[in-house]
Order: C-alpha cells, then sequence, then structure tokens
C-alpha cells in the first residue's frame, strides 16, 4: 500500500533506506555545520573526527536522497 502526504522524522542514514526507489516527490534537511553542535546523539552527523569524514557521511544521506526522488 503506498502512504501519501506524510512526515518521516528520524535519522535520514536510517529512515532513507526504509524507503523505495523513487517514490519521494520532496526531502527537506538541515544537516548540521561541522563541529559547530551537539546534540547529544550517537554518532551523529557534524561530530566526526575530520572534515572528509563529515562530507563522507554527508554524501551517503544525499545518494539515498537522490535515490528515493522522483524523476520529476
Amino acid at each position: 500500500m503506498q502512504k501519501t502526504n506524510y512526515i518521516i522524522h528520524g535519522d535520514s542514514r536510517n529512515a532513507l533506506v526504509e524507503i523505495e526507489d523513487k517514490c519521494v516527490d520532496c526531502v527537506v534537511t538541515s544537516p548540521p555545520y561541522f563541529a559547530l553542535r551537539d546534540y547529544k546523539e550517537d554518532s551523529q552527523i557534524g561530530l566526526e573526527q575530520s572534515p572528509e569524514k563529515y562530507v563522507e557521511d554527508l554524501v551517503e544521506v544525499f545518494r539515498e536522497v537522490w535515490r528515493v526522488l522522483k524523476d520529476d
């Protein structure tokens, strides 16, 4: 059954993998800046050991975003 008009709240790295390909109309995100805030969450984006790892984690997220977004 296809769901419509709902919001998924959670760590994008966990939530996106549960979504089928090309079924999402819009993704809204606001990734934290590198080393600027600590939200007290295990393995949160933004507190990686290096800027390179931070970028690697963001690339992982946005590959999944690209996968789930509809072509239009």
